[in-house]
């Protein structure tokens, strides 16, 4: 029996592509507007007041927060059902392959984490994404009852006002705000060391620390569904043999999106804070909160798909496409990019306003493109996508387009 290969070129499926360069830019933006800049550090006490600067917050919220990443989970559960479905055509096997891929993972994510930034999701995908094996020989049924399980289950629990704090300090002494602060103040001293150091804490505190009952079930729930609709071929010919399904996902996403962001214009107006009404109620909108994050996602997968089939729509679109094709490359750009510009070993710059941060992240994503244009016109995969490829393949993959 052979090990499974690598996604030939012409096995590409556009709309795929082009999902991932929605997802990125996506993530840029909300990791840019609450973490690179430091806004997470600030509690609260960013002055307000431009017009520019509010609607920069009302789009984050509303458009943005959440949907990024959840956009991203999705695509990874798809993308490990595609190699089992590639695996099962060819009689070939895909555990080796796939837990190497995963240890890769994790072990570019760390030297991420260390090297650069600790805004880092890919060891926590690694980490959850060795669940996934557990659902191989289940029913697509059981998936879906387990990936709703992961979303509604940890959400209200950890809407307990007492659950996070106690996880927190299973693990740690300090409160969360203490370890924010030493990063920040390590960050723009630009101490390597220092940076280093902290940034090993803090990455560490955000995946596994208080979130550990939540962020990686979080992760897993929406893997599953990725992995539902990869078991289905939802994307084949670019999802052209299901369109029917796209639009009803079109609608009931809608619907389903429409309680969330309501809760979510109050809670940002300060009109409304579910914590401050008793725990039924935390409990209540927080699982209101997840399932409207899945259906907002669902809403955007399948305008997109919809979308894709019309040709100025297509080729307005395929702009993006090769961001997606090099995301892992993308993402340590991002951060490469954001730290140079807001740690003390760079520019050390300061949190920008809303607006200013908005802008800043669509200036950034606009180089990205163009960047990954070029190099895809020479090369078959980004520089990050060869090297994980080359270690998990154990041989140098070919490089020229």
């Amino acid at each position: 029996m052979g090990e499974l290969g690598p996604v030939g070129p012409r096995e590409r499926v556009a709309t795929l592509d082009v999902l991932r360069g929605f997802a990125m830019f996506g993530v840029l933006l909300a990791n840019l507007f609450v973490l690179y800049s430091f806004r997470f550090t600030l509690r609260g006490e960013e002055p307000t007041g431009r017009l520019l600067d509010a609607l920069a917050g009302w789009f984050m919220v509303i458009v943005v927060e959440s949907k990024a990443q959840t956009l991203l989970t999705f695509l990874f559960g798809f993308g490990f059902a595609a190699q089992l479905l590639r695996a099962q055509a060819r009689d070939e096997r895909v555990m080796p392959i796939y837990l190497r891929r995963l240890i890769t993972l994790l072990a570019i994510g760390w030297l991420h984490v260390l090297v650069l930034s600790w805004v880092d999701v890919t060891w926590g995908y690694a980490i959850a994404g060795c669940f996934l094996l557990l659902f191989l020989r289940c029913s697509n049924r059981t998936r879906l009852i387990f990936a709703f399980a992961f979303t509604i289950i940890p959400a209200a629990v950890y809407a307990i006002p007492a659950v996070r704090p106690a996880l927190h300090q299973l693990m740690f002494d300090g409160p969360p705000g203490k370890y924010i602060q030493e990063f920040a103040a390590a960050a723009h001293s630009g101490d390597r060391i220092a940076i280093l150091k902290t940034q090993a804490v803090i990455g560490f505190m955000w995946t596994l620390g208080g979130g550990v009952a939540w962020y990686l079930p979080w992760l897993l729930g929406r893997f599953l569904l990725g992995y539902v609709a990869g078991a289905q071929r939802w994307f084949e010919r670019d999802g052209v043999d299901h369109l029917t399904l796209f639009r009803k996902l079109l609608v009931f996403g809608a619907l389903a999106a429409a309680p969330m962001i309501v809760l979510q214009v109050l809670q940002h107006s300060d009109a409304f804070h579910p914590r401050g009404h008793g725990i039924p109620i935390a409990m209540v909108a927080a699982i209101v909160a997840q399932l409207g994050l899945l259906g907002q996602v669902a809403m955007y997968v399948a305008i997109v798909v919809l979308l894709m089939q019309r040709p100025a729509w297509r080729t307005l679109f395929c702009v993006l496409a090769p961001v997606g094709r090099m995301p892992l490359t993308t993402y340590l750009m991002q951060s490469l990019i954001c730290t140079s510009l807001f740690y003390g070993w760079g520019l050390d710059w300061r949190t920008p306003p809303p607006a200013a941060c908005v802008g800043l992240g669509f200036a950034i994503f606009t180089v990205q493109i163009v960047i990954s244009h070029v190099w895809l016109r020479w090369f078959r995969f980004g520089p990050a996508e060869w090297v994980w490829r080359t270690v998990v393949y154990l041989q140098p993959q070919p490089m020229r387009s």
